[in-house]
């Protein structure tokens, strides 16, 4: 016989509530054994203190043990009726003194108590406590025993039979019974009234899954049971479950895999949904989703265009963000179709809005440098072609400042050509072992005319051979570029030197990294202009740079071509007066793992410095 849906919940709902009954009557049982257990334990510790203070020093000068049995014994029955527990007295040899459970003709033939449990942990401990057979009674006993402090050597012993606990639990027993099953009985109302509620509710849940699935094949004439319809809706719920859980998986994909920081909001403002780019972007913890926006990013702006976005139109707003470093951050939001939240879409449009500032600021400064030169030209020109041609003292003037601006105005051309092929990675670098040595020699003498017109010492303080990893012409750019500039910045008569030092060494212990520098003696800049040096157009002293005839470019020329060969550059304050420019680079033993022996041969006391 197959029993319907609402049989089967009702019969599993009873042996449900019968096995919890059972356990819970099964525990508070054990628990009421132990509790008494504990407190008889407890009584009888404390019966047993008051007969130590009552029996302490009586008949203790006394040697004979019958008159001893005779003097004790009706004590312990005074007291054994009085506290209802069976008090005994057991001498130092073990002989029973006392006992107010059997007469005093009895004592002398009850045999040794000496080696019962209780009074062996009494002798030994002061107190002792024993669940156990008594053989004089015949029956299951709960002792506690106690030595007495007077010189005696007796030990006052207090008991009760455990068959009372016995008893009480029985007792216990048939309460927890009687009241099981009246809840079973209530609790089998209850979970008939439930089973038929939840027959109907599921009735009519089948019903309608198959109106909305279709017809389902149903070969069951129980009009309590769907089978085949629950499975049938069972599957459905599946395969639905499936299928949200797969697009799912998709979104979180597509999500934490978007460079744009996306955040999800509630009508509260509270975080539902933030990606990783989101968390890296406002620095985020892992934690976040339910907890406040303005717990984790107190920006008005933020706040502005979400309270802005509340009326249901999409808005979008730019903002700084952080301290160190500082972003600019541009985020659209929009409201969300259901429950009345907000997703923001955020972008760092940093480094774009830097290379905007850039771009402006490079075609104001373009602008402004070919201006001066464009414009002594057309006004030398223009003077010429008036008539000063032929004025054979003054035309020799103007013609010289037709050529040095031309010249200045080449070399300029020439130098944004340049900076503009290394930016644009147009610029062709064949990376080879150089020699150090060789190339700054060379550079300081293609530059030695220009030292000596005013006055300059060019010294290079490298030996022998010094392989690195370099390309051949822009290591010789860059070299020029920094010793002409210390030339030109460096008074009448001033030094300027040329040496390099080890950064970094190999696990071998050859040099891996060198910083190349270029020192001067002349007036320094000032550390606030040394973040700055390197970008283009950017001079100390615009006045005496134009007049020195530079670009403002060829520091930027030497950043760019360090970088893209590894290296990094830099300016420090040489004490007690003048710059150190300097850049680093790759040693052809790290980079090649091939050079000469004497690589690491540096000049001066310095050479192996790290």
């Amino acid at each position: 016989m197959s029993l319907g849906f609402r049989r089967r919940l009702l019969l599993l709902s009873l042996v449900f509530i019968t096995v919890v009954d059972l356990g819970v009557g099964l525990y508070l049982e054990s628990r009421l054994h132990e509790s008494l257990m504990g407190r008889y334990e407890d009584e009888l510790v404390r019966h047993n203190r008051a007969m130590v203070e009552a029996l302490e020093g009586q008949a203790a000068g006394l040697r004979d043990a019958a008159l001893v049995r005779s003097e004790l014994d009706p004590l312990a029955d005074r007291f054994g009726a009085a506290m209802e527990v069976r008090v005994s007295v057991v001498g130092p040899g073990g002989d029973l003194l006392a006992d107010s459970e059997l007469p005093q003709d009895q004592l002398e033939v009850a045999g040794d108590h000496g080696d019962r449990p209780e009074v062996i942990e009494a002798r030994q401990g002061g107190q002792g406590i024993a669940r156990r057979h008594s053989a004089t009674l015949d029956a299951n006993m709960l002792y506690v025993a106690e030595r007495l402090e007077d010189g005696s050597g007796r030990v006052v012993r207090v008991s009760v039979p455990l068959s009372q606990i016995d008893e009480s639990v029985r007792q216990l027993r048939w309460i927890l019974l009687l009241a099981g099953l009246a809840a079973l009985g209530a609790a089998a109302l209850l979970a008939m009234a439930a089973s038929r509620l939840l027959s109907r509710s599921l009735r009519d849940l089948v019903v309608t899954a198959q109106h909305e699935a279709g017809a389902i094949r149903d070969d069951s004439h129980d009009d309590e049971d769907q089978p085949l319809s629950v499975n049938a809706l069972a599957d459905d719920l599946r395969r639905t479950v499936r299928l949200l859980g797969t697009e799912r998986e998709r979104f979180e994909t597509v999500l934490e895999t978007m460079g744009q920081a996306v955040i999800g909001l509630d009508a509260e403002q509270r975080f539902t949904t933030v990606n990783r780019a989101a968390r890296s972007l406002l620095e985020l913890p892992e934690t976040v989703e339910g907890r406040p926006l303005l717990d984790f990013v107190r920006v008005p702006a933020l706040r502005e265009l979400v309270d802005r976005v509340a009326g249901g139109s999409a808005a979008s707003s730019e903002f700084d963000y952080g301290m160190s470093p500082r972003r600019r951050i541009q985020a659209h939001a929009t409201a969300s179709r259901h429950g009345g939240g907000t997703v923001i879409v955020m972008h760092d449009v940093t480094e774009l809005r830097r290379l905007e500032t850039v771009r402006k600021d490079f075609i104001a400064n373009v602008s402004h440098e070919l201006r001066t030169p464009v414009a002594v030209i057309q006004a030398n020109a223009e003077t010429l072609l008036a008539g000063a041609i032929h004025d054979t003292e003054r035309a020799p003037v103007f013609l010289e400042a037709l050529a040095r601006h031309a010249d200045r105005l080449g070399r300029l051309v020439a130098d944004l050509l340049d900076i503009s092929r290394i930016e644009a990675g147009r610029y062709q670098l064949e990376i080879g072992p150089m020699d150090l040595v060789e190339v700054v020699d060379r550079t300081l003498a293609g530059l030695a005319m220009q030292a000596e017109q005013r006055g300059t010492t060019l010294v290079s303080r490298l030996q022998g051979e010094l392989w690195v990893a370099s390309d051949d012409k822009a290591l010789e750019q860059v070299l020029v570029n920094l010793v002409s500039n210390a030339i030109k910045y460096t008074q009448d008569g001033g030094h300027v030197e040329v040496d390099a030092k080890v950064v970094e060494r190999t696990a071998s212990g050859e040099p891996a990294r060198l910083r190349v520098e270029v020192c001067d003696d002349g007036p320094g800049i000032d550390p606030r202009h040394h973040q700055r040096v390197f970008e283009r157009f950017y001079r100390v002293d615009s006045g005496r740079a134009r007049e020195m005839g530079g670009t403002g470019l060829g520091l930027a020329i030497v950043k760019h071509l360090i970088e893209a060969m590894g290296g990094r550059v830099g300016v420090d304050a040489r004490r007690p007066r003048g710059s150190i420019f300097w850049f680093t680079m790759s040693t052809a033993v790290a980079a090649f793992g091939e050079g000469p022996e004497d690589e690491d041969e540096l000049g001066g006391d310095e050479a192996s410095s790290v």
